[in-house]
């Protein structure tokens, strides 16, 4: 039992099983349903459910999710890999390798699936390397350099010809 007193949200069969004999057993002795659920802090409508779910042999709980429609495929998965071989080195977004998934015609997906699946099968982007650091220019010897004031000056070189 949690904390409150309350049984948690989502229990096993052997606890469910072990629970409802309880159940049976204190009304054997006399006891009401909504007695005995009281004292082992089981709701009373979850007890009715878990009867009629033991009495159809369906006590234990169905695994999350079910089979969605809109589940991804596991050629769409590979699909997505196989763009991000092809194109992650030009495009270097999620976002844009799903546009081009679908102006090529290989798979329509959208851009979080696509992340999701690079992120599952552990492929990244690789970010655009970084630009040389560049020397600072001197200021002309023309010109004195004091806080607080801007030289322009043009920067085109004319040579005499």
């Amino acid at each position: 039992m949690g904390l409150s007193g309350r049984v948690p949200l989502r229990v096993d069969a052997a606890t469910k099983s072990a629970l409802l004999d309880l159940l049976d057993q204190a009304q054997a002795g006399g006891w009401s349903l909504r007695d005995a659920c009281a004292v082992l802090g089981l709701p009373e409508r979850r007890a009715h459910r878990w009867i009629t779910r033991r009495d159809r042999g369906q006590l234990a709980d169905k695994a999350p999710g079910g089979s969605p429609v809109h589940g991804l495929l596991p050629e769409e998965a590979a699909e997505i890999l196989a763009l991000f071989e092809d194109w992650g080195e030009i495009d270097r977004s999620h976002r844009k390798l799903a546009h081009r998934g679908s102006y090529t015609g290989r798979v329509w997906v959208a851009p979080s699936t696509v992340r999701r699946v690079l992120h599952a099968a552990d492929k990244h982007f690789r970010p655009l390397p970084r630009p040389g650091r560049t020397e600072r220019r001197p200021f002309p010897d023309w010109a004195q350099y004091t806080p607080n004031s801007i030289w322009i000056y043009d920067t085109e070189r004319h040579e005499a010809s």
